[in-house]
């Protein structure tokens, strides 16, 4: 078995280099690495260059990192595709704990690591390997009550249902990790690794994530796919699409309201209510309003 680690990169060169060697401590070494340029100006290519062979360098120009991931993907060669943002660092039995979870669980179409979120380095070296543990579901749908979101980190995913998917968007929004989980939705096999952790996610300022207008975008760009009934799993699964979808979408409601972006907020809530109506989410339905209407006098 072989994994291919794809990391888009893009004006990371302060952080590449971390990144880089954790994924060259594995102990697992059936794998190879492709770091995305996806069009940075700072020396991203020159700490490439040092690692040699070990790295296979791919560039573009600047797209996004659903489209770098996409680039990645068509030079990979591994049977599973795994994730990796270029601020984020993994641990020494990252592969071997999802091989031996892929190993287990039959070749799943699609696994999710466990991350460990942390500000200072010594709180990632602090963590400690563990046996392998896992919640498993028939496919990622079904999971739609259980597993709280990582990002595209947190993906490993079998190359044949990668690329069957259509990978993801080119669109350059935050979700689009998103947006390739629900079109992966009903493949046989999703795997939830709930320990040891496998990752390591970096809380910082400049993280895209913070980026309330890009955010927006890529949930529109889910709600709109399913509004075109573009998801798989048809009207029997659309519960747990929607369950989903708005799970994502509720706290970016209150997101806009402080940062006043109010008929962002309201927009979107009035375009999700019947899904919230029948999912019954009553405190939410009864206190955006609240919290909406209070806004206007802040």
């Amino acid at each position: 078995m072989q994994f291919s680690v794809i990391i888009p990169t893009y004006n990371r060169a302060a952080l590449l280099r971390a990144t880089l060697d954790s994924v060259l401590a594995q102990t697992f070494k059936d794998y190879e690495v492709l770091v995305v340029d996806d069009g940075s100006t700072d020396d991203t290519a020159s700490i490439a260059a040092d690692y040699g062979r070990n790295v296979c360098f791919l560039c573009q120009r600047n797209r996004g990192p659903g489209a770098a991931r996409n680039l990645g993907a068509r030079n990979a060669t591994g049977q599973y595709l795994a994730f990796l943002d270029s601020d984020d660092l993994w641990f020494p039995w990252t592969l071997e704990t999802y091989r031996q979870v892929i190993m287990k669980h039959r070749e799943p179409a699609f696994l999710a690591g466990k991350p460990l979120q942390f500000h200072e380095d010594r709180e990632w070296r602090a963590a400690i390997m563990g046996a392998a543990e896992t919640r498993a579901f028939p496919d990622y749908l079904a999971s739609s009550n259980d597993w709280p979101w990582w990002g595209a980190s947190s993906f490993v995913v079998h190359r044949d249902a990668f690329l069957g998917a259509g990978g993801f968007t080119d669109e350059p929004v935050n979700g689009e990790d998103a947006d390739l989980a629900l079109r992966l939705g009903t493949l046989p096999g999703f795997v939830q690794i709930t320990n040891p952790s496998t990752f390591a996610y970096r809380e910082h300022e400049v993280s895209i994530m913070k980026n309330l207008p890009k955010t927006l975008k890529g949930i529109w760009l889910g709600v709109n796919a399913e509004l075109a009934g573009k998801y798989p799993g048809g009207e029997s699964r659309a519960r747990e699409r929607w369950q989903i979808l708005t799970r994502q979408a509720r706290p970016a409601t209150f997101d806009c309201l402080r940062q006043g972006l109010r008929r962002d907020a309201w927009k979107l809530y009035l375009t999700l209510f019947r899904w919230h109506v029948i999912l019954r989410r009553w405190k939410y339905l009864a206190g955006f309003p609240i919290k909406g209407c209070l806004a206007q006098f802040k």
